[in-house]
């Protein structure tokens, strides 16, 4: 079983904000790394899933079934950028 490579982050705190932190995760019973960290990734996480999320109403996602089932024809706009994206001449 491979274990997960590590890394290093470093940051400068305030003397008096890092032994508050450290009593606390001593409290927890965690390590201070673990007490720091635990949260921030699990707030990223929280972030990144909320930023890739897509929300609409029922009206809006009927809207985008029925545009997936019965796209439009492309229009000379869409057919010269998809020509561009391909490098190819447009029609």
């Amino acid at each position: 079983m491979t274990t997960p490579a590590k890394d290093r982050f470093e940051m400068r705190v305030l003397q008096s904000d890092k032994q508050l932190v450290a009593r606390a995760a001593e409290i927890e019973g965690v390590k201070l790394s673990r007490f720091v960290w635990g949260p921030a990734v699990e707030r990223a996480r929280e972030i990144v899933e909320r930023d890739q999320r897509i929300e609409t109403t029922g009206q809006g996602y009927e809207q985008i079934l029925e545009a997936l089932d019965n796209p439009p024809e492309p229009n000379p706009a869409m057919i010269r950028a998809m020509s561009k994206y391909l490098g190819t001449k447009a029609r």
